[in-house]
């Protein structure tokens, strides 16, 4: 039970505490090892490279089903340079200095980090006044999402499977507690483990502390891994609902709204966002704690098979499809650095279809 607690622990403490690495998808990396090796020194025209090459026109990438915007560094710079003659020169004025744009001024998905840096009450205001907006854009990009409609669609399936094959009444058997072969394999200790820490009643308040912890630390990063984790949470919370109001299922302790496990399905929403977030060394610890609430679940009849396989889909679906809509963005495209195999390098505007 302690090495099961401290495993918990110690991924919470590295999510709020922002340790681990970001696990960006495998195209993203190719284009950012091709950006830093392009990025070392080497002379003016290297071998191959030709001014041409800093004018690229979009590329697609027919297996990875990517389109790429190359802006070269030249054309950045350019960027930068004011219209007109140069000022301060003959009988030119010295151009006012420009203001930048605060973050305050931004729009959500235009913003990193906290509309108000260091102003924990008027930080708190604006999300609080910005998130029906969020949760908005959050929903319509989960549920018109092709990927997630597709996972969305498994869980049903593999729920339906389960069901229909009689998994469920095997299942039942096994731990069947009037059959001598069968019973519960965890006290009730550990039932109590995986049903409180599994439960999106403890999973709201842990987003919200590691929401305030980011706004005091100014940690960016945790500031909008929490704001997205919220707002998974909601989503799954409220299609978990549904579903179960919709379908109606019974639950071997006589639940009349057994189909999706709530407790699973929230487990893996926050397990899937924090990994998508922080990599593998918070992602996996909190996968496995999910999967022990799902057996949980299962172990206590609380729920059957079933229910607990497509829950564990359904927040997988969510937590990704949530993540993703708070990447970085240029006109639904995402920013990162680029280099072109030639030796031309900029950034890039990347979307994946």
């Amino acid at each position: 039970m302690r090495t099961g607690t401290a495993c918990l622990a110690i991924a919470i403490a590295c999510a709020l505490t922002g340790c681990g690495a970001s696990a960006p998808d495998a195209d993203l990396q190719h284009y950012l090892d091709l950006y830093t090796a392009a990025r070392a020194p080497q002379p003016h025209h290297a071998p191959g490279r030709s001014p041409e090459t800093d004018r690229l026109p979009p590329t697609r990438d027919p297996e990875a089903r990517t389109l790429v915007i190359f802006i070269p560094r030249p054309l950045l710079a350019d960027m930068d340079k004011p219209v007109g003659p140069e000022p301060g020169g003959p009988g030119e004025p010295a151009a006012p200095a420009t203001r930048p744009v605060k973050p305050k001024d931004k729009h959500w998905s235009e913003r990193r980090g906290p509309a108000y840096p260091g102003d924990l009450l008027h930080t708190i205001g604006r999300d609080f006044k910005e998130l029906p907006t969020v949760l908005w854009d959050d929903t319509y990009e989960t549920f018109t999402d092709p990927t997630t409609l597709a996972l969305l669609a498994a869980a049903g399936a593999a729920g339906g499977i389960v069901a229909g094959t009689g998994l469920d009444d095997t299942v039942e058997d096994c731990f069947d507690y009037d059959n001598d072969d069968g019973g519960s394999r965890l006290n009730s200790e550990w039932d109590g483990i995986g049903g409180f820490f599994g439960s999106p009643a403890v999973h709201f308040p842990a987003a919200g502390l590691m929401y305030l912890v980011a706004v005091l630390r100014d940690d960016v990063k945790g500031y909008e891994t929490s704001k997205a984790l919220i707002n998974a949470l909601a989503i799954n919370g409220a299609t978990t609902l549904a579903l179960k109001n919709v379908f109606r299922t019974h639950s071997p302790n006589g639940d009349p709204f057994g189909w999706p496990s709530g407790h699973t399905s929230s487990s893996f929403c926050l397990a899937t966002v924090l990994h998508e977030a922080y990599g593998p060394w918070v992602g996996v610890p909190l996968f496995a704690f999910a999967t022990f609430v799902a057996y949980e679940r299962v172990d206590a009849r609380n729920h059957d098979l079933s229910d607990v396989v497509s829950g564990a889909l359904i927040g997988i679906a969510i937590g990704r499809a949530v993540m993703k809509n708070h990447h970085p963005r240029v006109f639904g495209f995402d920013v990162i650095p680029y280099a072109h195999p030639n030796g031309a390098t900029g950034l890039a505007l990347v979307k994946q279809f």
